[in-house]
């Protein structure tokens, strides 16, 4: 009976033994060996080589068309309207007729004035000869003097309401809708159309303050409007403001723009580049290529690198492609790619598109055919 007790104890300290090894200490052993060897399989990446490109520097900004020229056509007298002498929309010259206001009764009381005037030159001449003579006093000449001076003022000032009445335009340009009818009583101050400039048009954009340093006159603006797509406009810088917004420190600049087309309208919203400098010769990859983070702007750079075990003797080893993250100084974007200052060479390659799944020394595989997410 002790005999058997004796066995079954060894059985079962074996049993028992064994399993304690193996959970405790093979298993674990074997378990950290896998993963110190496990290799994830390579990431699907697409790739895009850095290359030098010459680019010209520059400012961007938003602005808005003004006219060189504009004002609302107004009436500084009152009086019915006879006739409109213009279509909305119209080129006119400077000193156009546009509208003439009905001068009958000014006409009338121009004659009466003049009546009067002819009455006061009479007295006066009759006064000069008799002051010659002292046949009259010095008070009664003087007086003759001054009704006709009076008379001729009262003249002047009804040939000039009479010509206020033919209202005119003050510059050459394109006319705007109407906003009269014939027959209507024009009150004085009545917007009548208005009137732009064209042949030459304003832009006027905003820049921040660190840039004031950067802008001169004459340089080169380039302009796109929504209007039209497939035009870009060039104008020169004619002037930048005197005084920074306290509100938003930013200061305005104002180009000017040849547009003989009138292909530009005041009021148009404006994309522009003013160009601040000569062209120089940068690295720029894809923008898709860039990560940006609280920690620093960087891309995921392509290499190739060669297994440790290299296996049989001449027996050929593929290389392997890993990526490294590489901290990056961009510059501006256009078209699509943006520049690379400093952190990147030209000919080297970066992932763009896969980066989600990358870290320091993760294996890839390039496929370009398809875009990734």
């Amino acid at each position: 009976m002790l005999k058997r007790m004796t066995i079954m104890v060894l059985i079962l300290a074996i049993i028992f033994g064994g399993m304690f090894w193996f959970l405790g200490y093979f298993k674990p052993k074997m378990v950290n060996q896998y993963f110190a060897n496990f290799q994830p399989p390579p990431a699907t990446v697409s790739s895009a080589t850095a290359t030098v490109n010459s680019r010209i520097p520059f400012l961007e900004s938003t602005g808005s068309i003004v006219a060189v020229q504009e004002v609302v056509v107004t009436s500084e007298v009152a009086g019915p309207i006879q006739s409109i002498n213009f279509q909305s929309g119209q080129d006119v010259e400077a000193g156009t007729l546009l509208v003439k206001l009905d001068t009958s009764v000014d006409q009338a009381e121009l004659k009466g004035l003049i009546a009067s005037g002819k009455l006061a030159e009479a007295n006066f001449k009759r006064d000069k000869q008799l002051i010659a003579r002292k046949a009259v006093s010095s008070l009664d000449y003087e007086t003759s003097v001054a009704g006709l001076r009076n008379a001729e003022a009262s003249i002047e000032s009804q040939k000039a309401t009479i010509s206020k009445k033919s209202i005119r335009a003050p510059f050459g340009g394109k006319l705007g809708i109407r906003k009269i009818n014939l027959g209507e009583y024009l009150q004085a101050g009545t917007p009548i159309v208005s009137l732009q400039a064209l042949d030459k048009v304003y832009v006027d954009f905003h820049l921040p303050e660190q840039n004031f340093s950067q802008v001169k006159i004459g340089q080169t603006a380039l302009i796109k409007v929504a209007a039209w797509p497939d035009r870009e406009f060039s104008g020169e810088v004619t002037a930048v403001d005197a005084r920074i917004s306290e509100a938003s420190r930013n200061f305005t600049v104002q180009a000017t723009i040849d547009n003989p087309d009138h292909a530009l309208l005041p009021g148009m919203f404006s994309e522009v580049r003013l160009v601040t400098g000569q062209p120089r010769e940068l690295v720029t990859v894809p923008e898709q290529a860039v990560e940006r983070k609280l920690y620093g702007t960087s891309v995921f750079v392509i290499s190739e690198t060669t297994p440790e075990s290299s296996g049989a003797e001449g027996e050929k080893v593929e290389k392997v492609l890993t990526v490294d993250r590489r901290y990056v100084q961009t510059g501006q974007s256009i078209g699509g790619h943006i520049e690379i200052t400093s952190g990147l060479k030209s000919g080297e390659q970066v992932v763009v598109a896969g980066q989600l799944k990358l870290q320091n020394g993760s294996r890839v595989v390039i496929n370009n055919i398809v875009e990734l997410n």
